[in-house]
């Protein structure tokens, strides 16, 4: 790492902005849904009735099977050492010190050309050594060639995010932490019949016990995109990258399945099934249907790769059943129909239909699995998805949209198949609303 990559570190554990995000899900009783605004995360009913706050400093949220609780992401800011050295774990408090210890180190030349080893410990061990070692890392500075200019990136860099996993139960009680780190946590995923978490550290997928126990087991250390539990919640499916190095616009992944549950529900590493070799666009979706069979999207897989990067976006059920790398059955459909950008949908619970929404555009449009008949639900009207549709129960979908093309306030609607969407959100102040689309910019 430059120095100046210092100053930029905040944003290792940030979500990219721009992205389709999971921010409303409906528990599986269907009596409510939770929706996060920015980092904070409301409740709200069927009629758009908003609570008050029931978390903060929010980056994912999903349902345990019970309804009576949430797994949550948060970034907890702090510009203490005292404060990180409270929530961190004894072994990157260790790393922390270390890395510090190895700055102060340096001679002039190599304080402007550090290299880190594991840049997210960057800001607390600047942190460490401002609240620590402030006399020693001031003698130290005097080394370098702009003194005074490498002291200020430092301290511009001396706020820390340590990403957490916690379970939040609606009775009222403190949340229970399942794991800290300054390593990137994001899409926590219960499994919808074991007491364990899903969610992504860094690049790896990690299972852990929902009861805060330490065990933990690593599904892959190179995941692509989002990964999904099978009907019977004791196995993962997920994309992950095949090559370190991507050498056109086409990502190659494979698509897998590993069991992490055992019959008696305790943790286990299980023998992985690759199902598919998928090529795209986009970090691909990976989810588990109520049949068993596992949906993913992509383009067909020809080469050369230009040939690919031409071809129609699909999608694809495979069947674990059928074995190892089983032919993936493209869903029916005229080519071209779909939008070229398929990573972000959501199938419904009975896995008959597909809600569909793209990072280029405000449309979003309903596809029939079965037949791959395309309904626009709503038009694209020049606005960004932010938010991904989410269904509550198999035939009532919730997703954000303008009601007209003249307008500039976008509402969350309520759409039955053969209706009309309904406006729910119109007492709701514009600070929320306008966290649901992006605006186009102006040129």
């Amino acid at each position: 790492m430059r120095l100046r990559t210092i100053c930029a570190l905040s944003l290792v554990l940030a979500v990219g902005c721009n992205e389709v995000e999971e921010r409303l899900s409906w528990s599986p009783d269907g009596k409510q849904a939770v929706l996060r605004v920015d980092n904070e995360l409301y409740l709200m009913d069927t009629d758009g009735k908003f609570s008050a706050v029931v978390a903060s400093n929010v980056t994912g949220a999903a349902w345990l099977p019970d309804s009576r609780g949430l797994v949550l992401t948060r970034l907890l800011t702090v510009d203490k050492w005292k404060d990180a050295e409270s929530l961190l774990p004894p072994g990157e408090i260790e790393a922390c010190e270390t890395q510090a210890r190895g700055f102060l180190a340096l001679g002039a030349d190599g304080m402007e050309q550090f290299e880190l080893k594991r840049p997210e410990l960057a800001s607390a061990a600047v942190l460490y050594l401002f609240d620590t070692q402030s006399n020693a890392l001031h003698e130290a500075l005097q080394k370098s060639k702009d003194p005074a200019k490498l002291e200020a990136d430092l301290s511009n860099a001396r706020t820390t995010q340590v990403a957490e996993v916690s379970v939040l139960l609606l009775a009222g009680k403190q949340p229970r932490v399942i794991e800290r780190t300054l390593t990137a946590l994001r899409q926590p995923q219960p499994s919808p019949m074991a007491p364990v978490v899903a969610f992504q550290r860094g690049e790896a997928l990690t299972v852990a016990p929902l009861d805060g126990s330490t065990n933990r087991v690593t599904v892959t250390d190179k995941l692509l995109g989002e990964c999904g539990w099978t009907r019977d919640g004791r196995a993962l499916v997920y994309a992950a990258r095949v090559s370190d190095k991507e050498s056109s616009e086409i990502i190659l992944a494979s698509i897998n399945q590993l069991s992490v549950i055992d019959t008696n529900g305790a943790l286990l590493v299980g023998e992985k099934q690759p199902l598919a070799v998928n090529a795209s666009t986009f970090a691909p979706r990976v989810r588990g249907l109520p049949d068993g069979r596992i949906l993913f999207a992509g383009v067909p897989l020809q080469l050369p790769s230009p040939t690919m990067a031409a071809s129609s976006a699909r999608f694809y059920f495979t069947d674990p059943a059928l074995g190892t790398n089983a032919a993936p059955t493209a869903l029916p459909g005229a080519a071209g129909a779909l939008p070229q950008d398929l990573a972000a949908f959501a199938p419904s619970p009975d896995g008959r239909q597909i809600a569909i929404v793209e990072r280029g555009s405000d449309s979003v449009a309903v596809l029939e699995a079965a037949t791959g008949k395309l309904q626009i639900v709503s038009p694209n009207r020049g606005w960004k998805s932010k938010i991904l549709p989410a269904w509550r129960g198999s035939d009532e979908l919730y997703f954000a949209a303008l009601p007209e093309s003249s307008t500039n306030r976008p509402e969350l609607f309520r759409w039955h198949k053969g209706s009309t969407p309904v406006a729910i959100s119109t007492n709701w102040p514009d600070s929320v609303v306008n966290s649901l689309l992006e605006k186009p910019s102006k040129k």
